[in-house]
């Protein structure tokens, strides 16, 4: 149920009744063979299939995220167009605001950009002072990823950490599976940086940045694998949902 297909008073006879799923991207850029949608698509066609499956309303995804940290798919290739972190919380915090007054008291912020999570944490934190009596789940995909999904998407390969896995395996095979038509299949290559570093540096030196913004083995990525990492990603959601929301 998407909230912008609604008419007010469809909304107001349902937003009580229904979580309320708030899919939270950016645009950033995603290598030669992804488009700069790649964070918005991939929580949004979750929070479709999580529809699917439970009483929600979904909202418009927020496309603008939180800055790229150094070594991922920063501003340093074109089109990465990112939010101060006070903005991102602004906007949070204000859809939230909103919701509450027509009556949502159920959340979950569908994430699919690893840089938003600590905004879209203090957030919730701003809005729950102002009101009690709601409760929000925070959710990232790639946190519901099982080990032995892992396994199997990375087999042969290796799983080289979330931080490294950016326009590789993983959000591959999810847009080849969700959004197939957006991907430059014939573009698909393999990169890693030269360098691999435990810390952060600003701005970011040559090696530990790719030529191409891929940053790991997206030639292994497939539709079939995409299908496996959709459907356990919103099994275990909805599961969520379920226990936390009763």
């Amino acid at each position: 149920m998407l909230a912008e297909h609604m008419t007010w008073q469809e909304y107001a006879d349902e937003i009580g009744k229904r979580i309320v799923v708030l899919p939270l991207g950016a645009l950033e850029q995603h290598g030669p063979h992804l488009p700069l949608n790649v964070d918005i698509v991939i929580p949004r066609s979750i929070a479709l299939m999580v529809d699917a499956e439970i009483e929600s309303i979904v909202l418009p995804t927020i496309t603008y995220g939180y800055k790229p940290l150094p070594g991922g798919g920063g501003h340093e290739y074109s089109g990465t167009t990112s939010l101060d972190g006070s903005t991102l919380i602004k906007i949070i915090l204000d859809i939230l605001r909103c919701t509450y007054v027509h009556g949502g008291r159920k959340f979950m912020i569908l994430n699919g950009h690893y840089e938003n999570v600590a905004f879209a944490t203090e957030a919730v934190e701003l809005f729950l002072r102002e009101h009690e009596g709601s409760r929000v789940l925070i959710v990232s995909w790639w946190d519901l990823v099982s080990q032995e999904i892992l396994n199997e998407i990375f087999e042969g390969v290796g799983f080289p950490g979330w931080d490294t896995e950016h326009a590789g395996i993983s959000e591959t095979a999810l847009m080849q599976f969700f959004a197939s038509e957006l991907v430059r299949e014939d573009r698909i290559i393999d990169d890693m940086s030269e360098r691999k570093v435990p810390y952060l540096i600003f701005p970011p030196p040559k090696d530990i940045l790719t030529k191409t913004g891929t940053f790991y083995k997206a030639t292994h990525a497939s539709q079939e694998k995409g299908e496996l990492l959709a459907l356990s990603v919103t099994k275990r959601i909805v599961e969520i949902v379920k226990h936390e929301f009763d």
